[in-house]
């Protein structure tokens, strides 16, 4: 095995700089093993060029093409002036066939070579009772990159790029691998109408996936669009069931801020709701559902003795009721009765706890929703989910919040973040875990990031959210690198992984949603 390079400085055992040799590259992410006192394996974080010689005798002459053109040529300086220099992070000793935190650090001149692949391949093997997953190879090494499902899903999960990067083919590669591996439900949340593409096997391996992906329109909206692209791409039709919700699900907390937001509340009807909606959701779990104007009659009764008297009192009760029917008549995600039917196709009443009972991929496709009704839905879902989960009524579940930013921003407070964020402080106990995707890093609530005990990282370009992610990304060594890396890697940094690892992501096993519209070039 012949040397690379050679170490130049070593400040701690935490990491060294080296140099390569000329005519040898080194690439960010790539392993390397140094050391004569004690190997270690290591892995490159940083790399730049450097000037060895800057001679002010030479750079007056860089006057012209022709002047640069003959130093190079006949004086060589090119080489001369500019070496390679890197960065890299020690992953651990190599003692006892296990990595072991480092004795001592290295020696100023230990060779540095690249890691050989058994080498990578015994470190990088599962261990532990898994089940492990494969998300592609370790880039530069034809060895799978393997991850801890369980650690994955239980611990929670973020998956962070720049739009375009491939989140979601990387989401669906995750997804696809889960359910395959393990006795799991994977719940997605879907704005974009993305994930229904799984449906659709595009190799032999997708095709026991696909039969496992049921597709949920949310709301009385009109997706005929959607479905027509998806037949004319995918040359078969979608197949969904359409869902709304029991207007009785809503929370109180939820339902107050929404009337308060939207209509604004005196404090005599936010006393008359407080009082009524809990009289009339007093059944539980399992609420009944029925016409609206009954449900608007049990607040009412149920309110009545918390209302100031006389005509105050009626005006209060009358324009609470007007509220409610005009939040529940008009968002499209609430049901009025059951049979209801929307362009001839039966609306269920969605049952969260449903989600839970049974291996396989859920799509809730919010497409046809604006983000007011959208946020509302979200709210509620993990709202019925975590109190199933509650009651143990679950196999361990993983939620995928796609644009997570809009659900759980750093700066606003919608009715669907503090669902998040209770799945994401809480719900590893009770068996439901949290994947969190978006492209704007800066914008998701920082507490629900930091729950996230592995991070999967592809191309992030934007300097501030490169700061953000260097303040809460406590397993990434450089998150400068991101900005360099290539369409197909990802970084895959915490618990679920024994090292921050260079993946290159592998095949989808079913077809792909998430593809952007292309420029035609004039006639």
């Amino acid at each position: 095995m012949d040397p690379i390079g050679v170490v130049v400085r070593v400040p701690s055992t935490n990491y060294f700089i080296f140099r390569t040799f000329i005519g040898v590259e080194a690439e960010g992410g790539s392993l390397l093993v140094a050391g004569s006192d004690e190997q270690v394996l290591a892995k490159v974080v940083a790399v730049r060029r450097r000037n060895a010689v800057v001679d002010p005798r030479l750079v007056a002459q860089l006057d012209d093409v022709e002047s640069v053109k003959y130093i190079k040529e006949n004086l060589g300086a090119e080489s001369l002036l500019y070496y390679t220099e890197a960065k890299a992070v020690v992953v651990g000793a190599l003692r006892g066939g296990r990595l072991r935190r480092p004795s001592k650090p290295l020696r100023p001149l230990d060779y540095v070579y690249r890691a050989p692949p058994e080498l990578v391949a015994e470190f990088l093997a599962p261990r532990g009772e898994g089940p492990y997953i494969e998300l592609g190879t370790v880039w530069g090494y034809d060895i799978p990159a393997s991850v801890d499902a369980t650690r994955l899903v239980t611990q929670h999960c973020a998956i962070l790029a720049s739009t375009g990067a491939g989140k979601s083919w990387l989401a669906g590669v995750i997804i696809e691998r889960l359910v395959n591996a393990a006795e799991v439900s994977v719940v997605v949340f879907d704005p974009h109408g993305e994930y229904s593409a799984m449906q659709v096997a595009r190799s032999e391996a997708g095709k026991a996936v696909a039969d496992l992906v049921d597709v949920y329109v949310v709301g009385k909206v009109d997706v005929s669009a959607q479905d027509k692209a998806f037949e004319a791409r995918f040359g078969v039709a979608r197949r969904y069931e359409r869902v709304a919700l029991n207007p009785r699900s809503l929370p109180l907390r939820v339902l107050e801020r929404i009337l308060e937001g939207t209509y604004g509340l005196t404090d005599a009807q936010r006393r008359i709701l407080e009082e009524g909606w809990q009289a009339a959701t007093a059944y539980g779990d399992r609420q009944p559902l029925t016409d609206l104007e009954q449900l608007v009659e049990e607040v009412l009764e149920g309110g009545k003795a918390a209302a100031p008297g006389g005509y105050a009192g009626e005006m209060a009760m009358g324009g609470l009721a007007g509220r409610l029917r005009a939040l529940f008549k008009g968002s499209p995600i609430f049901l009025e009765r059951y049979g209801e039917t929307f362009n001839g196709e039966p609306v269920r009443l969605f049952e969260p706890a449903r989600l839970l009972t049974s291996r396989g991929i859920k799509v809730l496709d919010l497409s046809g929703l604006d983000l007011f009704d959208q946020r509302i839905f979200v709210a509620v879902a993990l709202d019925g989910m975590y109190k199933a989960a509650l009651r143990r009524a679950n196999i361990p579940t993983l939620v995928v919040v796609e644009e997570a930013h809009n659900f759980v921003p750093a700066r606003e407070s919608p009715v669907s973040k503090p669902y998040v964020v209770k799945i994401a402080r809480e719900g590893r106990k009770f068996g439901l875990g949290l994947c969190l995707i978006s492209q704007r890093p800066t914008k998701l609530d920082p507490d629900a990031l930091s729950q996230c005990m592995t991070q999967i990282f592809k191309r992030i370009i934007n300097p501030v959210d490169l700061k953000y992610v260097a303040a809460v990304a406590e397993h990434l060594d450089d998150p400068y690198q991101l900005r360099g890396l290539d369409e197909e890697a990802a970084l895959v940094t915490g618990v679920s992984v024994s090292l921050p690892l260079l993946v290159k992501v592998g095949e989808r096993w079913t077809q792909h949603g998430g593809v952007g519209a292309r420029l035609a070039p004039r006639a």
